[in-house]
């Protein structure tokens, strides 16, 4: 007996147990050889080559519309504009990502270095603030976030 009911439960409970016990074949391959895979996130196009050599394709495309433009026209165009890519122009992109990501990275690990400053500086299993433990060594001001 079909119930749409059921079927929105079931995708419910499925997208959560694959969110939670299913992990990509590729995802898989990576970290079995000591790889870290990080996912960027949605709607950054800057961090993403692909979204850059698809904008260039269609910013070519686009050049070319005029008003009796047909979607086969646009197909056409498509093609050849993929075919005419030049390798320098993938290349670059995926460049500029990596100067972006190892760029983040940095960044990030400037923030996990304050944050370890600022905890190692307002943490003491040992003694206590009132034994006249401060955080005149610690210079929260030298981790500014920047290189």
């Amino acid at each position: 007996l079909y119930n749409p009911q059921y079927r929105s439960t079931l995708w419910t409970k499925l997208k959560k147990h694959v969110a939670d016990n299913v992990v990509p074949v590729i995802v898989k391959m990576a970290t079995d050889r000591g790889y870290e895979v990080v996912f960027t996130p949605p709607y950054h196009s800057d961090m993403q080559p692909i979204e850059m050599v698809w904008s260039y394709v269609k910013g070519g495309v686009g050049r070319q519309y005029n008003t009796s433009t047909k979607f086969p026209d646009v197909r056409e165009r498509l093609d050849r504009e993929f075919d005419r890519l030049p390798s320098s122009v993938i290349y670059d992109c995926i460049c500029h990502t990596t100067r972006k990501v190892v760029d983040l990275s940095a960044y990030l690990q400037s923030l996990d270095d304050v944050d370890d400053a600022a905890g190692s500086c307002f943490s003491s299993d040992s003694e206590s603030d009132s034994d006249g433990d401060s955080c005149d060594d610690c210079d929260l001001a030298d981790y500014d976030g920047h290189e």
